[in-house]
């Protein structure tokens, strides 16, 4: 059974998980002292980082997950590991959607009350009885859907002040199915500031570097081939735009939004593409495990991380990236989505499943 300490409307005490994991963090590895080195989590949720992927040891030259050699413990949503943050197996609710989602850390799902959308599903799961499915159902106009999880200061409720951290990792098994094709957007780890709950949507517009920062791993129709779909202050924007675009429209919706997108030129800002070479193709028709993570730069510095893994292979690493401009702005979200809009499904069910999703501060592999 899976441990939940989720509360959306009220108020819950710490639960025995959370206080265990607690003791064990401080006898066990220390993370309540700020000299002790890579990511370390303190009683009040923050996180020592240097911000970058490989520092802490915990991942290998060739890109293994860099699991200490005397570890032994077997970790999974019974058996936190201190670092975790979100361990969901997808087990609670015994089938039922509502029930389940009524106890589970994720605060909100797209199409929440259709089940041609979003359901539990027993035909393909990778551990236990029961995935999350994404039917993309014909009743439902073949749309995709998503999860999105908050770090909440106390309770999980929607709207809450939240906490930040400067390195996240997301992990989740995901099956498509057969004939799978297409996405439109995928994974995603994100931040605001920490009284800013609400998501800022960023299509078209050039970030300030002060509101919200992510980045979305993506991949091409039929093939599969992943990459990273990332907005940056300093990013690559269209300024020929006007042939395909309602340049004007875009700029008040940027405008309306506290972004200075136009008040520099007229242009369209689209998340720019980071990929492998050769590119990383996603299986399909079978489980694989899927781990991404992002480390947010130094305030107005290059040296944030972006990386993905398949299978715990490191598929691609971006160094040098600059996103946010202040402080104050850091990592505090992950979306499960799979995102796919009636117009260009094409009439067609991209469907997919997802299982044993796990969110920390350091390394989480596939075992």
């Amino acid at each position: 059974m899976t441990s939940s300490h989720h509360c959306k409307q009220g108020t819950c005490s710490p639960t025995l998980r959370t206080l265990t994991l607690g003791l064990v963090c401080l006898i066990a590895t220390g993370c309540g002292d700020d000299s002790s080195a890579g990511n370390s989590n303190h009683a009040d949720g923050a996180v020592v980082t240097d911000g970058a992927v490989a520092t802490d040891g915990t991942v290998a030259a060739d890109g293994s997950p860099g699991v200490d050699a005397g570890q032994s413990t077997q970790y999974d949503c019974t058996n936190w590991h201190p670092d975790w943050l979100l361990c969901e197996d997808f087990e609670q609710g015994n089938g039922d959607f509502t029930a389940w989602f009524a106890q589970s850390d994720f605060l909100s799902a797209n199409g929440e009350s259709d089940r041609g959308r979003i359901d539990l599903s027993n035909a393909q799961v990778r551990t236990g009885s029961w995935s999350m499915h994404y039917p993309a159902a014909a009743s439902s106009g073949y749309q995709g859907s998503g999860l999105d999880w908050r770090a909440c200061d106390g309770a999980q409720a929607v709207n809450c002040s939240q906490r930040s951290f400067e390195t996240l990792y997301f992990r989740s098994w995901i099956r498509f199915a057969p004939d799978h094709r297409y996405v439109h957007h995928f994974l995603n780890i994100g931040g605001s500031q920490p009284d800013d709950y609400w998501y800022h949507g960023t299509a078209g517009c050039l970030p300030s570097g002060e509101l919200s920062m992510g980045t979305t791993v993506d991949f091409r129709t039929n093939t599969h081939e992943s990459f990273f779909y990332t907005y940056t202050p300093d990013m690559s924007c269209d300024t020929n735009c006007g042939n395909y675009a309602d340049v004007a429209a875009i700029c008040a919706d940027c405008a309306s939004k506290g972004l200075p997108t136009c008040d520099q030129q007229q242009q369209c800002c689209w998340g720019n593409h980071y990929e492998a070479a050769p590119p990383v193709a996603f299986p399909v028709d079978q489980w694989f495990c899927f781990e991404m993570t992002m480390s947010a730069n130094t305030p107005g510095q290059h040296d944030g991380v972006m990386a993905y893994w398949v299978d715990d292979v490191l598929a691609h690493e971006e160094t040098g990236m600059m996103w946010r401009t202040v402080p104050e702005l850091a990592l505090n979200r992950v979306r499960l989505q799979h995102y796919i809009t009636e117009s260009d499904a094409q009439a067609h069910s991209n469907r997919v499943w997802f299982d044993d999703v796990v969110v920390s501060t350091s390394r989480i592999g596939c075992d």
